[in-house]
């Protein structure tokens, strides 16, 4: 079974090489790995074999200003340019004018088309009690999909169960936060229990977004902290993951993480690294619209491919 596994990471572009950037400086072999070496720069070398593309994408979408992540997640989610359809960047939640891509053209649905009697798709975050008692909360992107196709969002009990994974990959937040009793967990911890996820389905979506807090200063952690923890995360993913029936994909919304000067988004472009048997299918990718009809062609594919 050919399966793959969705890393999107909030708020990363790619910007020049300097003291401002954190993804400049600083050594992380995973980041490396996964990028075939380069640097998470501007400008990315392309790279393109049959188990690895890397190369930049516009986030954009063709409109002025700067992107947002209700417009560009939905853009990236549907392959739908939402943006354009709002008329300008929109964000963080979901724009009205987004709601009938999201709840009809989303990559969840497109998965679980190809297997409707199953449960091929999976969101591995897993979501706090607060969550699931506020009597009213705004649905971001990622949920409004869960929600138009039926896939579960993970509580507190698939966590404890190494069922999920918190989306700051150590839980830190829940136990010092929220006040909530869960043991604590390095990132290889989270990167084991979401392989365990992914195993169990044909796509499996985990969101992180710790890097877009830091990029707003919302949360008080360097940024060199934060994506030490996910190189390490990332790092245990490459070391569990078969190229030949596992696909890794890394990407983001808009920049922002890459220019410390400042807590806004950027105009930048954001990185597209793709490891494994699907990387074929992403070669001609050039912005965020081209995403999810790209894993939707891949999965197709293996799954005319699959006997039964």
């Amino acid at each position: 079974m050919r399966r793959l596994l969705f890393v999107f990471v909030d708020g990363v572009g790619l910007g020049p090489a300097g003291p401002e950037n954190p993804l400049a400086h600083g050594s992380r072999p995973a980041f490396r790995q996964l990028s075939g070496g380069a640097a998470w720069t501007r400008p990315l070398p392309t790279r393109q074999s049959a188990h690895r593309v890397v190369r930049s994408l516009d986030a954009t979408l063709g409109v002025d200003g700067l992107p947002q992540s209700g417009t560009g997640q939905a853009t990236l989610f549907t392959g739908v340019n939402c943006a354009e359809r709002v008329g300008r960047h929109f964000g963080p939640f979901p724009h009205s004018a987004t709601h009938a891509a999201l709840d009809h053209r989303n990559l969840f649905q497109r998965v679980q088309a190809l297997s409707p009697t199953s449960a091929p798709a999976a969101f591995a975050n897993a979501f706090p009690p607060q969550f699931f008692e506020a009597s009213s909360r705004r649905e971001t992107v990622t949920t409004r999909c869960c929600t138009s196709a039926d896939v579960s969002l993970r509580t507190l009990d698939a966590l404890r169960a190494r069922r999920a994974v918190a989306a700051d990959l150590t839980a830190r937040g829940w136990r010092e936060t929220l006040q909530l009793d869960v043991a604590p967990r390095t990132p290889a911890d989270a990167a084991e229990h979401l392989v365990a996820t992914h195993r169990a389905h044909t796509l499996t979506l985990f969101e992180h977004f710790q890097t877009d807090k830091v990029g707003h200063r919302r949360i008080d952690l360097a940024p060199d902290v934060l994506l030490g923890r996910l190189d390490r995360f990332l790092g245990r993913l490459l070391t569990l993951l078969d190229p030949a029936h596992d696909t890794l994909l890394l990407t983001s919304d808009h920049g922002n993480l890459e220019d410390t000067r400042h807590t806004q988004h950027t105009r930048n472009p954001v990185p597209l690294f793709v490891y494994g048997w699907a990387a074929p299918y992403f070669t001609h990718a050039r912005s965020l619209t081209d995403v999810t009809p790209a894993i939707a062609t891949a999965l197709e594919a293996t799954a005319r491919a699959t006997p039964g």
